[in-house]
This record gives structure tokens, sequence and C-alpha cells, in this order.
């Protein structure tokens, strides 16, 4: 997969209010391409810092003052679909809308912060999503945009639904000094972690009390847990109040 450079993404971000869409493709020269709000770039040269994974890049109120948070948006898998464009139905349930309710929170509360969403190099195969193998890229994103000085490290977050639910699960479980909390939907297996947690899952998932129970015996911070008989799969996006939403991003490393 050709490479996605580091400056022109860093550029977009600073430039614009909006989004920046960021794509791949297999030209080897840089081109960039204005379609409404969305930025898409193609393509770079070899010697620049890059990124390995397609990735929508949202910067929220850049005009406010100080560094932003981060928050990072994992998505599930796309087994259900024939054809799939990842950035029109970046969840594989449509009604699975958590990422976008989170945004809207951010801009309605004038909170700056640059929003990741990555596409996993599984998202269009017939497997399952598996975020942990993208972690290193993922990483590289979030120290970038830090070390460029636009990212609190004290203040990034991360959230995911179905496949992308056991993919925060693995973030924060094997590299807890990295996030300051997170959201784990529609998916079971909860596992060990010092961050602070919330864990919601439908009847499409296991009732999963005993497990969460038995985690915070050990010491996991789960701080919130729900099992939702009456939703479907991505359903328990309704659970991301601005309620829940406030406490959620209070947290600090």
């Amino acid at each position: 997969m050709k490479k996605l450079t580091e400056l022109l993404l860093i550029a977009a971000i600073t430039a614009m209010t909006g989004c920046v869409s960021i794509m791949t493709n297999n030209a080897g020269v840089s081109r960039t391409t204005v379609v409404h709000d969305t930025v898409w770039v193609a393509a770079m040269p070899a010697d620049t810092l890059t990124y390995n994974l397609p990735c929508q890049v949202i910067s929220i109120h850049p005009e406010k003052p100080g560094k932003a948070l981060l928050f990072l948006w994992l998505h599930g898998g796309v087994r259900d679909r024939k054809i799939h464009s990842y950035f029109k139905h970046r969840n594989h349930w449509d009604n699975c809308a958590a990422d976008d309710s989170i945004i809207h929170y951010l801009r309605r509360h004038d909170i700056k912060a640059i929003a990741l969403l990555p596409m996993c190099h599984k998202a269009d195969s017939t497997q399952c999503v598996y975020w942990d193998a993208c972690y290193d890229d993922v990483k590289h994103m979030i120290d970038n945009l830090v070390n460029k000085g636009l990212v609190d490290a004290r203040r990034i977050y991360v959230a995911g639904s179905s496949d992308g639910g056991m993919g925060a699960w693995n973030y924060v479980a094997r590299h807890p000094e990295v996030f300051a909390a997170a959201i784990s939907m529609s998916c079971s297996e909860p596992l060990m972690t010092t961050v602070p947690t919330y864990f919601y899952n439908t009847a499409d998932e296991k009732d999963c009390t005993q497990q969460v129970a038995d985690l915070k015996r050990k010491g996991a911070n789960i701080l919130d847990y729900r099992h939702c008989p009456q939703l479907r799969h991505g359903g328990d996006a309704t659970l991301c109040t601005d309620e829940l939403l406030t406490e959620f991003f209070s947290h600090k490393k």
C-alpha cells in the first residue's frame, strides 16, 4: 500500500475547518482534490514521514486556543456489505451511529478536538477486523499529532463498536499508558485494564455481567456496564448521551 504523508495531513488539519479524508493510491505523485469540505490526499514522496492506513481526520473548533483532545473511533467489520464505501458508511450497521453522536457532542459543546477515524486494513475482507494488528499504524498517527503540538497527550480517547469495540478493549488493555478513557459497544469479552472504561452491549451479544464483576474484583477500571436486551447490534449507540460523554471526556491521564 502506498503511504500518506504526515506533512500534507498536518497542513490540511491546521488550514481547514471541517474534515480531512485521507486515502491512498498507487500513482507515486502528490494529488489533492477538494470535494465540499473534504480534502483527499493521495500518493506521497517516499522520503516523507507517512501513514499506512487510510484515515478520516476531523478538526473540531480549530479556531480555539490551546491543544486539542484526540478522539479515536474504531469501526466494526463490513461482512454484511457486498459493496462497502468506508467513508460513506463508517459503521457496518447503519443504526450504529455512536461516532457521529460523539463528534456532534464535541461540536455542540465548543470543545477543541481532532477526531481520527482510521480504516483497518482488513475492513473490506470477509474476516473480522483485528484492530490490534493496526495498532502501530494508529499509534504513529497519534504520536505525530502529539509531537506537532496539536494534541494534548493527557486527553486521548478511544471508542468503537462491534469489532471496533473489541479493538477498544485491546488498545486499553495492552496500551493503558496512552488512553485517558474508552467506550466499548456491541461486543463481548471485556479485558483487564486500568483505563476508565464504559462498556455496553445488546441482545446480539452475550450478557457479560459476571465477567465484568470478576474483572472489577481483580482491579479493572470498568466504570459502567449495561447489557441491553431490548436493543440490537449497534443500538447501544443511543447510550452515548451528553451526560455520559461529559463524564467520558472529563478523564485525563
